[in-house]
């Protein structure tokens, strides 16, 4: 597999004279993870709201899947609407093929960077920030094997990270967890099974690369948790539910809703047992504006650093 390594402070990563250093460490760290829907679907209305939202919520990291259609100063401009001054983007400018670009925004310095997208459908980026090894990924949409050979790779990486530092592993994993397993029954496996084996368009689809995929995202028939379950034995906690007991849906969003949609949590901010006890919140964060800007809801947590 292509190991890319970036030197952050060439022309990936935004450095501006007065650098993260005129923020410092804050004690009080906040991470959102993102996916924002074909790049807000190229709306510079939606992408002005969005920025202004973010920086009244005053998030110091933000983890990003489907940026699509944007290169490195369209990151960079947008992360300066809500004072971020670091990005990193994994795309054709980094070396990368990506149709559904992954990236990352933050207040402090990004450092250590690695990307990796072959033989993954959208790869992940390693990196960093702010004290915290993050990763950011958006597993693969198509099939269960995929998305359980994407997410071996991710934790491979992971184990090679000392366990007492802090390590997140974030993004939207087009998996269901069995602990929101009493929200899934017959509806939402019909509904799978009705598109299962189905060849996805191959002609003029950039995501599929036009090559031929069928769709396989059962388990023997049932609705499939093993990709979740493989996090979690990894030693990984869904940091959603160490501060809520309550489910919410990640996707589809109030705005994406449809007649026969099915609500579903597929974005997830996972955290090692370090970090979980810096935790002090957790939220899929569900208002007014976030209803319309994706069909997919962010992702929250906040927790205090040394």
């Amino acid at each position: 597999m292509k190991r890319i390594l970036i030197n952050i402070t060439g022309c990936i990563c935004l450095s501006l004279t007065f650098s993260a250093v005129t923020y410092g460490q804050r004690s009080d760290v906040g991470v959102l993870s993102y996916n924002v829907l074909h790049g807000f679907l190229g709306d510079q209305s939606l992408q002005r709201k969005y920025a202004k939202w973010v920086k009244k919520m005053d998030v110091d990291i933000v983890l990003y899947q489907e940026l699509n259609d944007f290169v490195q100063k369209d990151l960079q401009d947008l992360a300066l609407g809500y004072g971020h001054l670091h990005s990193v983007l994994l795309n054709q400018e980094s070396g990368h093929d990506a149709t559904h670009p992954i990236g990352i925004t933050s207040r402090f310095p990004i450092s250590n960077v690695e990307m990796y997208l072959d033989s993954m459908w959208h790869g992940y980026i390693y990196a960093k920030v702010g004290g915290v090894h993050c990763f950011t990924t958006h597993l693969a949409p198509f099939t269960l094997q995929d998305r359980y050979r994407d997410l071996t790779r991710i934790l491979a990486h992971a184990r090679t990270i000392p366990p007492n530092e802090c390590i997140l592993i974030a993004g939207d994993f087009n998996a269901l967890s069995e602990v929101d397993s009493s929200m899934y029954g017959s509806e939402l496996l019909a509904a799978l099974e009705k598109i299962e084996g189905r060849l996805e368009p191959k002609s003029g689809t950039p995501i599929v690369k036009n090559r031929i995929i069928y769709r396989r995202n059962l388990n023997e028939g049932q609705i499939d948790y093993s990709v979740m379950r493989l996090i979690k034995d990894a030693g990984f906690l869904d940091s959603y539910y160490v501060h809520n007991a309550t489910f919410k849906n990640s996707a589809p969003t109030k705005g994406y809703m449809k007649t026969d949609s099915k609500p579903k949590r597929i974005d997830y901010i996972w955290v090692n047992p370090t970090l979980a006890g810096k935790m002090y919140e957790a939220d899929i964060v569900q208002n007014e504006l976030t209803d319309v800007l994706s069909d997919h809801y962010p992702m929250l947590i906040r927790f205090k650093m040394d």
